[in-house]
């Protein structure tokens, strides 16, 4: 209702800014008329006083009075030729126009290309409901409210990173990525996180500015595959093949067989030297989504949303059981856990990384930190 009473106000104003003006235009006209035929009855005045005092002869007087007499013709001729241009039939027809035909246009389209019969919708009611009943977009302007209200909330900076890199906006991730960084402090895990980012943003290019955290990733955790993958990726596309080479064999080296990530940096080793390449192209879980599983999972059922999610992160638990010695990995399996709810695996998974690295203090640190992150520790 409140909406109807808005309209037909906005609508009231808008006709009257049309006849207002006919009706102002017309009363400034007929002013300027009578204050020009004042002015030729002072000046007949004015030469009778004149004849009457003897500063003129008598055919002088008269030669005045017929040529003002002329003037005084013309401007009733003048008005005439006005009433009927902006008489009273034309102005009412254009407030008809105005205050009827206007408004009756507008509800026409409205009725047209509206949805006048759709309940209303309000934003704050769709965000507030369950997070189960509410579409990718809504879960993410949700987020987006809250983190506008605390931007220094470092775990929703580090819940919504991930998901503007599944929808494809890239430079969003960056900055969410960055911000998690600001606040929770530098890692091999966010440094690599940024850097995919902004190569994403840029069509797959390393550009300096990813380059550059890529190699603070690296130079936070020496072992960490992504940000070698990565500089391994930038080498290449710089053109240093010899280096770019050397860099995929070191990747290689000691690798496990069944990493995802295996296949690719094979292809590209054997592409580089010239060899034929045996081994399957690229693949989606190696260099991320593409734009076909964006589209796929901008389509899917909350249900099946999330049942993507947790096959994503199950993978990730079947990868570190194989390949249990690495510690970024555990720390985001926790995270994952903990984002999905499942704070009792979370708490397994924490365990498992104590039994693993239990002579190893610093890898054992990156896992407590992002266990305490996460909230399953105090």
């Amino acid at each position: 209702m409140l909406l109807w009473i808005v309209m037909a106000v906005l609508t009231a104003i808008a006709s009257l800014s049309i006849v207002v003006p006919l009706y102002r235009r017309r009363r400034t006209d007929r002013s300027y008329l009578r204050e020009e035929l004042s002015v030729y009855r002072d000046q007949l005045g004015e030469i009778d006083r004149d004849l009457g005092r003897g500063l003129i002869a008598e055919a002088e007087a008269e030669a005045a009075r017929t040529e003002i007499s002329r003037r005084i013709l013309r401007t009733g001729d003048a008005a005439d030729d006005d009433a009927h241009r902006s008489g009273e039939p034309a102005r009412r027809l254009a407030a008809a126009v105005a205050v009827v035909l206007v408004p009756l246009a507008a509800l026409g389209l409205y009725l047209t290309l509206g949805s006048p019969e759709l309940p209303d919708q309000p934003i704050a009611a769709r965000m507030s409901a369950p997070p189960q009943e509410q579409d990718i977009a809504a879960l993410v302007a949700r987020v987006e409210t809250h983190l506008a209200a605390n931007p220094d909330d470092a775990r929703g900076w580090e819940l919504i990173g991930p998901v503007y890199m599944r929808m494809g906006r890239f430079g969003d991730a960056a900055v969410a990525f960055a911000n998690s960084i600001r606040l929770l402090g530098p890692s091999a895990e966010r440094e690599a996180d940024v850097g995919e980012a902004i190569m994403r943003a840029n069509g797959d290019v390393v550009t300096p500015e990813a380059r550059a955290a890529f190699e603070r990733a690296r130079d936070l955790d020496e072992n960490a595959m992504r940000p070698r993958f990565y500089l391994a990726v930038a080498l290449d596309q710089e053109g240093r093949t010899n280096d770019a080479i050397a860099a995929w064999r070191r990747l290689l080296d000691g690798a496990p067989a069944n990493a995802r990530w295996v296949a690719v940096a094979r292809q590209e080793l054997a592409r580089l030297e010239g060899a034929p390449a045996g081994a399957p192209g690229p693949t989606a879980d190696a260099r991320g989504p593409t734009a076909e599983d964006i589209r796929a999972a901008g389509e899917m059922t909350p249900d099946e949303r999330m049942a993507m999610i947790g096959g994503m992160v199950d993978s990730l638990a079947a990868r570190l059981a194989d390949n249990p010695d690495d510690a970024e990995g555990w720390a985001r399996l926790i995270r994952s856990y903990m984002v999905l709810g499942r704070a009792d695996e979370a708490n397994a998974a924490l365990a498992k990384a104590r039994g693993e690295f239990d002579g190893d203090a610093e890898k054992l640190a990156v896992v407590e930190r992002q266990a305490r992150e996460s909230g399953l520790i105090e």
